[in-house]
């Protein structure tokens, strides 16, 4: 089965354009207005968001989304373990879409970017007076002072945006009943209050500068919408599914072997992006290394992605 030609995109181009000016208009105000939500601060807010039970304290803003990838990882083991026989199978590519954009979203495309960009966060230059820098510049911090010092972009705010999977999975599926769809469409409603609030929570707490918090938010939903859509191509899984009543037979936990892929090529990234940082910033000669390693781990983990990608994808292309 062929799979039905993608529409032009005009979403996605919404997407996309609405978060390129929002990431420039931020930036004038970016400092300020940040100070201004601390002193605006609700400190109940910032309690809620900050706390979790898998730290030992009560319910709080990071744990829905742990849960719903603790659900998902569940049902998906058993759709791929049991097959047909598992009430998850008929599901199984939605599933897929969750763990991959949780584990591409808000964690490889965080950190990457966070040990890359090394810019400080609030506190760091209100109190200590870390010079500011902007969220398209390199900042002052470095891998080898620490993984989670940089600001940009905002993992808490990353997170809670994969709660927008969700509403992909209800709202953006043809064969669901009006009623589903509707639902899915609330529900991304909700997810984006949400994240909203969690992403000033940060800044209220001076964790994060406003634009950590607009470009996690916007670089995620951009992610989950091309992974929907184009790299796991959900709507003509669930097309063929319909109309066969099965899926073809595919490698194994296929999606999630393809986020291994994708850590290697972000780490290739990550190396060849540090060694063209040192260069700029005259760091230690041994760091240039990173460039011509960053392009070998770049050009060995796309052809394994590509290699996996075209088995899996056979049946639908």
């Amino acid at each position: 089965m062929k799979l039905k030609k993608n529409k032009f995109p005009y979403a996605f181009i919404l997407l996309c354009f609405t978060w390129v000016v929002l990431m420039v208009l931020v930036v004038p105000v970016d400092y300020d207005w940040t100070i201004s939500l601390r002193e605006h601060r609700i400190r109940s807010l910032d309690h809620f968001m900050a706390r979790s039970i898998f730290e030992g304290k009560h319910f709080g803003g990071g744990d829905p989304v742990i849960f719903i990838i603790f659900l998902a990882l569940a049902a998906y083991y058993m759709a791929w373990k049991y097959g047909p026989a598992s009430r998850f199978f008929k599901w199984r590519p939605q599933l897929g879409f969750i763990l991959t954009s949780a584990l591409i979203c808000s964690i490889m495309m965080v950190h990457s970017l966070k040990w890359v960009m090394g810019r400080a966060r609030p506190y760091l230059v209100l109190k200590d007076k870390f010079p500011f820098s902007d969220w398209f510049t390199f900042g002052p911090h470095f891998i080898t002072q620490g993984t989670y010092l940089g600001s940009f972009p905002s993992g808490h705010t990353a997170q809670a945006a994969v709660l927008i999977t969700i509403a992909y999975v209800l709202a953006a599926a043809r064969h669901q009943s009006k009623m589903v769809r509707l639902a899915g469409w609330l529900w991304g409603a909700l997810s984006i209050c949400f994240v909203s609030l969690m992403g000033i929570s940060r800044c209220m707490t001076l964790n994060h500068w406003l634009s950590d918090v607009l470009g996690a938010f916007g670089m995620s939903w951009i992610l989950m919408h091309a992974i929907y859509f184009w790299m796991l191509k959900i709507p003509g899984q669930v097309d063929y599914y319909e109309r066969h009543g099965r899926y073809p037979d595919k490698p194994p936990v296929w999606e999630l072997r393809l986020c291994v892929h994708v850590f290697g090529m972000v780490l290739g990234g990550m190396a060849l992006l540090i060694g063209i940082r040192a260069v700029i910033l005259s760091a230690h000669w041994a760091l240039f290394l990173l460039i011509p390693a960053g392009i070998l781990l770049l050009i060995f983990f796309q052809k394994r992605f590509a290699a996996l990608y075209r088995k899996a994808m056979e049946g639908f292309s």
